[in-house]
């Protein structure tokens, strides 16, 4: 990983603090708001043999309220669930809040001292986070949303041609980039970083120096991973996820971030955005593949798509119209897709669970237990996941991962050992000796 050091000086002074990337401890003490909490590592773990309970937000206004983030820290254990909401005032002016369930008590409460000022906000990552501030220690969490000015086209936005007037239906074809001029110059959308408890807070504008291309909303962040770099010398961590949005020529791109946290210095440096792909297609929710690539949700001339690549090589499902509703002309804008294992799951503004056929190339519904009630939003530890239940908003379906059948394919698997980004000709070569000795058709590129 190549960093720059371009320093954000809000941890500098703020004492001894570590991200804990496998394992840490993150709950929160029911009884105190700030989430400063030395009694963490006491709170029992569920009882996985009892009936699961809820999540609740207690504030929750039926009719003006969204679930627009939700997620479990990375690694975490026995720690507190984020949720990301917007209101909508009598007035039409829209508001955020960030919100905090720990385990114990399972009820979502507003953490002091966090201010959201942008127009929009959505989605959300987190990372349990543990140390001293002000000299005393803590267990709490690093929350990454993404902020913006311009409305996305999950809220009703739309993309721009590049030339002269909003997009119509486009083919699943790559398309020329519009010209630079197309629109005009809004304000970079950021990553917003807060650490609940603590004053501890930066904006780093989502822009891609080298490429002189920035995004100006988000429909979804994903795919986080943090690696410990002390085996190749340095003293740190390093924090990786991918973004879809609008970008600044009007079409839609994905971004990857990497961030870095020196725990020797305590110091936070900025390392890149890149853009890796782009195209004037609606991309929504992203999540990262188990190669390392990102995965891409998109709904374009009534259908539904998973992609690994922004053209027509890169289709993984593909379903006419929206598989959660049956409607066979309009597809779904999926709003959060995660893993569990190998399971891909995936939810939209209707209700319902999909799963990846990755077999027979399509999602398809799953049915059997409370998670046929999913919307919005899904987070995920393991095999347990929390999704928003759409029969009673403002709470939580809280489920086990079920298993998503796979179809039976007559035809031999083919397989692609593409080089990976840091691999080699000759490493794909091996990976596939060993494919075709499992009885694979093997093509490298």
């Amino acid at each position: 990983m190549k960093f720059n050091k371009l320093t954000l000086a809000f941890l500098i002074s703020t004492g001894a603090i570590a991200l804990i990337g496998c394992g840490g401890d993150s709950g929160g003490d029911s009884a105190n708001e700030d989430l400063i909490n030395d009694d963490a590592d006491e709170l029992p773990l569920e009882d996985t043999e009892q009936a699961l309970e809820v999540y609740t937000d207690l504030s929750w206004s039926v009719g003006s309220d969204e679930l627009v983030g939700l997620t479990y820290p990375t690694s975490a254990e026995n720690a507190s669930l984020i949720a990301l909401k917007r209101s909508t005032g009598a007035d039409e002016s829209v508001s955020h809040t960030l919100l905090v369930a720990d385990a114990s008590s399972k009820e979502f409460t507003t953490p002091a001292g966090i201010s959201l000022t942008r127009d929009y906000y959505r989605d959300v990552l987190a990372l349990p986070l543990s140390g001293t501030y002000e000299d005393e220690a803590f267990n709490s969490v690093l929350i990454a949303t993404c902020g913006y000015t311009e409305a996305g086209i999950l809220e009703g936005g739309t993309l721009t041609s590049g030339i002269d007037e909003p997009m119509g239906a486009a083919a699943l074809v790559a398309i020329e980039e519009p010209p630079a001029e197309a629109i005009e110059s809004v304000a970079a959308a950021t990553i917003e970083i807060f650490v609940p408890g603590t004053s501890i807070t930066a904006s780093v504008d989502i822009e891609d120096i080298s490429e002189e291309s920035y995004l100006i909303n988000c429909n979804s962040l994903g795919g986080l991973y943090v690696a410990d770099l002390a085996s190749k010398g340095q003293s740190v961590y390093g924090i990786g996820f991918w973004i879809s949005g609008k970008r600044d020529a009007g079409d839609t791109a994905i971004f990857e971030v990497e961030l870095a946290y020196n725990y020797a210095e305590n110091e936070v440096t900025v390392a890149e955005f890149y853009e890796v792909d782009h195209d004037r297609l609606g991309l929504t929710a992203i999540a990262e593949d188990a190669e390392d690539d990102f995965l891409v949700t998109m709904n374009v001339e009534g259908d539904t798509y998973l992609l690994d690549e922004l053209n027509e090589g890169g289709i993984q499902l593909q379903n006419e119209g929206n598989p959660f509703t049956g409607d066979t002309e309009e597809g779904a804008d999926i709003l959060d897709i995660v893993f569990s294992g190998e399971n891909l799951f995936a939810v939209s503004a209707d209700a319902g669970l999909a799963g990846a056929d990755f077999n027979g190339g399509d999602f398809i519904m799953l049915t059997g237990a409370d998670y046929e009630n999913c919307v919005d939003q899904l987070a995920v530890s393991g095999s347990t996941l929390w999704c928003h239940d759409s029969t009673d908003e403002g709470k939580l379906i809280e489920f086990t991962a079920p298993a998503v059948p796979q179809s039976v394919s007559d035809e031999p698997l083919i397989v692609t050992a593409a080089a990976h980004r840091s691999g080699s000709k000759e490493e794909a070569e091996q990976i596939k000796a060993e494919l075709e000795g499992a009885g694979a058709e093997v093509e490298v590129k």
